[in-house]
């Protein structure tokens, strides 16, 4: 039970009041029953013209402003139910509830308010005003104020029916539905397009996080840990690409467009390259074609080496390395007229494959490429010529010897290595990995075994008299 608000409507002393389905507060008197029927929702001009108009229209179970009986019967019988609650319709006087459905199917832009007729259409349109959409709406139909005239029901209902007529057909109405049209579509595309505007912006934030895996020498499973980190953080990363299966994949992908991106900078400045390559072996032990290029970028920097590709070969004599190089550099965007032009240079080793005076790789290249000249790589000739002193000088055979127990007692003894860690900590000396000398690796490898036992020689020193000590 609830005072009803209209109870002021009713001069009949007032005993108690119910509400039946939600169709009207009925006052419940004493010999009387009358019915006040709640307005209208009030139309709000203000309202976002982009949103969907909710009228509580009641088609079906429209009531009369003047208090009838049978009105009250009516309105009882086909009350809907009380999960979807509507408030009744004031239509104008001079239309039955069956009339008003007649015209609001036929129109259904039509709506009333207090028993005046408007143009819901032009209503929203006319809001869009101060947003430059200027259209000479009327004003009765925007403002839901259309009333009927005539001296009798007839008359008002023919008045009506023509005023409804010929707003339909007017140019401006038409003018109205298709701007609130050519609005809705407008609003699918930003949607769409603000959609993809935060995943583009998501994905980018994945591949700057792929990119700091690569750039610090991470492992790819650090991948995962970073995105849930920053997503712990409140930074949206969308929902894809977040196993390290797509970081190695994204790191590809940047590596291959840089590359791509120096490649065509280098071609449109018409800078001068010099070519390396080397013979190697991949993971699956088959023969590769290691290939860098060396070339100016930036002037201010000046020449740099990059990566250029891992090239499996077919064979490896000269004829399979050469197809295969030059096949390399084309598929990379260097064409063979800037290559005839511009490709000065060629380092390799001192392979008879690769220097062969007759048909080695070198000697073919500058029969296709005159301002060709081959090089035999510095590396190479230094690890060469370290070699032959060595088999000249037998005193350094001692000192091989020396480094290699060295390397034997310390990398295959955890006692001994935790121990050189102790006397290392006690002296606050850093300890270098130790390695062997002379062998089959780079002179620059043999350097760093030299100095990180030259660095260590206090910890060897008190490691060696300690367990000197512990001996008989």
């Amino acid at each position: 039970m609830g005072v009803c608000a209209h109870c002021s409507l009713c001069s009949v002393s007032l005993y108690k009041i119910e509400l039946i389905s939600a169709v009207g507060c009925f006052c419940v008197c004493i010999g009387e029953t009358s019915a006040v029927v709640a307005d209208d929702v009030a139309l709000s001009a203000d309202a976002d013209p982009t949103d969907e108009i909710s009228t509580s229209f009641t088609e079906d179970t429209a009531s009369p402003a003047t208090p009838s009986t049978d009105t009250t019967s009516s309105a009882t019988n086909n009350a809907p139910s009380i999960q979807s609650v509507n408030l009744p319709v004031i239509f104008p006087d001079c239309w039955s509830a069956d009339q008003y459905s007649y015209f609001k199917k036929a129109n259904s832009w039509l709506v009333c308010n207090a028993g005046k007729l408007g143009c819901d259409v032009c209503r929203r349109v006319a809001a869009l005003d101060s947003h430059g959409h200027n259209l000479l709406l009327s004003p009765e139909w925007s403002a839901c104020t259309v009333t009927a005239y005539g001296d009798c029901t007839s008359r008002m209902q023919t008045s009506l029916r023509k005023k409804i007529c010929k707003h339909k057909n007017s140019d401006v109405h038409k003018a109205a539905e298709a701007l609130l049209h050519s609005r809705a579509a407008n609003e699918i595309l930003f949607s769409v397009a603000r959609q993809r505007e935060q995943d583009m912006e998501a994905t980018c934030k994945v591949f700057r996080t792929a990119y700091y895996v690569a750039q610090s020498d991470r492992p790819y499973s650090d991948h995962p840990d970073l995105i849930s980190l920053q997503q712990a953080n409140g930074i949206n990363l969308g929902r894809l690409l977040h196993s390290n299966v797509s970081c190695t994949d994204i790191i590809d992908h940047i590596a291959s467009q840089m590359r791509q991106t120096l490649i065509n900078k280098i071609c449109a400045n018409q800078f001068h390259i010099s070519v390396l390559i080397d013979e190697s072996t991949n993971l699956n032990r088959l023969s590769c074609l290691v290939v860098y290029v060396r070339a100016t970028v930036d002037i201010d920097v000046g020449p740099v080496t990059f990566f250029l590709d891992l090239v499996e070969l077919q064979a490896t004599d000269a004829n399979a390395i050469v197809a295969a190089l030059m096949q390399c550099l084309v598929s990379h965007g260097f064409s063979e007229e800037f290559l005839k032009e511009f490709w000065v240079g060629l380092a390799v080793d001192g392979a008879s494959v690769m220097l062969g005076n007759k048909c080695g790789v070198a000697t073919q290249l500058k029969g296709k490429f005159p301002a060709l000249v081959s090089w035999h790589c510095f590396n190479h000739r230094l690890e060469l010529a370290v070699g032959d002193a060595i088999k000249c000088t037998t005193q350094v055979n001692h000192f091989k010897i020396f480094m290699d127990t060295l390397y034997s007692l310390y990398s295959q003894s955890p006692k001994c290595q935790r121990e050189l860690g102790e006397c290392a900590a006690a002296l606050e000396v850093h300890l270098n990995r130790i390695g062997r000398v002379l062998s089959v690796r780079w002179v620059a490898s043999s350097s760093r075994t030299v100095l990180a036992v030259w660095k260590s020689y206090p910890a060897l020193h008190e490691h060696f008299v300690q367990v000197a000590g512990f001996l008989p």
